[in-house]
C-alpha cells in the first residue's frame, strides 16, 4: 500500500530535479531523511516504478560511456498536482501520538513492582539514549528542515524519559485501589460482576482516535 509520506519525499525531490532512484536514496541519505521519514532504498525504487504507472512521474532511460544504463525521473505535471493534494492532506491529519510501550504501561499493575520497575527503567534508558544519539548527530545537520524534524525527535525523546520518571515514582506510590482498571472513567465500578464497563469518549476532547 501507498504511503502518503513516502510519495510526498519522493516528488518532492523530483520537484527539485530530476534524477535516478540511486541519486535519490544517496540524497535522501546525505540529508539524514532517514532519521526523520522512514523512506528505505528499496521502497523508494518500488514506489518511483508505481509512480510511474500511475502518471505522476516519467522516467528516460540514460546511456552513459562507462556507467550502465540508468533511468532518470521527472515529476509531471499530474505529480505537481499530487504533490499538492498529499502536502494538504498530511498537513491537515489530526494530531496523534503514538508509543509502542503504552500495552506495557496498561498491564503494570498485572505484575510484579520489581518487573514492572524494571521494563519502565528499560523505556527509559531507550529514549535517553535515542536523545543521546541526535545530539551527537545534530551539530553536524546543515540543512534546516532536517535540524527542526530532528530537533522536534530530541525533545520527544526527552519528554518521554521524564514522563516515565514521574509516571514510576506516582504509580508505585498510589493506593491500590487506583492502579489498573479498577474504576471507570467516572470513577464508577466497571468490572463485568459490578457494573457494566465504562466507555471513555476520546472525541469528547476533540480529537481523534
Amino acid at each position: 500500500m501507498a504511503k502518503p509520506s513516502i510519495d510526498l519525499m519522493i516528488l518532492g525531490a523530483l520537484k527539485e530535479r530530476p534524477m535516478s532512484a540511486y541519486e535519490m536514496d544517496r540524497l535522501f541519505e546525505a540529508r539524514a531523511v532517514r532519521r526523520w521519514v522512514r523512506v528505505s532504498a528499496p521502497s523508494i525504487y518500488r514506489n518511483l516504478l508505481r509512480l510511474r504507472e500511475e502518471g505522476l512521474v516519467d522516467g528516460r532511460e540514460e546511456k552513459g560511456e562507462a556507467a550502465p544504463p540508468r533511468t532518470v525521473y521527472a515529476i509531471t505535471e499530474a505529480g505537481e498536482a499530487r504533490f499538492g493534494e498529499l502536502a494538504d492532506e498530511l498537513a491537515g491529519l489530526d494530531a496523534r501520538v503514538d508509543f509502542d510501550f503504552t500495552p506495557v504501561i496498561a498491564n503494570l499493575y498485572v505484575m510484579g513492582e520489581d518487573e514492572g520497575r524494571e521494563l519502565l527503567g528499560k523505556i527509559k534508558e531507550r529514549y535517553l539514549e535515542g536523545a543521546e544519539r541526535l545530539e551527537r548527530v545534530l551539530p553536524k545537520v546543515a540543512r534546516l528542515e532536517a535540524r527542526a524534524n530532528m530537533e522536534l525527535r530530541l525533545g520527544t525523546y526527552r519528554l518521554v524519559a521524564g514522563w516515565v520518571e514521574r509516571f514510576e515514582r506516582d504509580f508505585y506510590a498510589a493506593p491500590e485501589g487506583v492502579r489498573g482498571w479498577v474504576l471507570g472513567a467516572d470513577g464508577s465500578p466497571s468490572t463485568p460482576d459490578e457494573a457494566p464497563f465504562s466507555t471513555f469518549d476520546w472525541t469528547a476532547l476533540g480529537g481523534g482516535a
